[in-house]
């Protein structure tokens, strides 16, 4: 069974540290986890190091995550910050991608 984990509509500095606190704990619980993105309206580098931090952990520990349906915005963000590569993204077809 898998623990889903939908991301709130900002993910920037103010959310980061809560955001890192919940998804270590979805780590440890030791489930699978599915991490929507479709609701992303704003990030920021901090946002982004929390998902790059969640990827690596997640391959450290032998663990699988599916980051799901980025938003736009997220993209967007990837591609100013030259990072589009850098995160494993999947497609679950729920979402419309905005």
């Amino acid at each position: 069974m898998a623990l889903s984990i939908v991301a709130g509509h900002e993910q920037t500095i103010y959310q980061a540290s809560q955001w890192r606190a919940e998804l270590d704990a979805a780590l440890q619980s030791g489930e699978d986890i599915l991490l929507d993105l479709s609701s992303i309206e704003e990030i920021d580098c901090s946002g982004l190091q929390v998902l790059l931090w969640l990827q690596r952990e997640a391959t450290r520990q032998n663990r699988r995550i599916g980051l799901l349906d980025p938003s736009r915005p997220l993209g967007e963000f990837l591609r100013l910050m030259g990072m589009e590569g850098e995160l494993a993204f999947k497609r679950s077809g729920a979402g419309d991608g905005s």
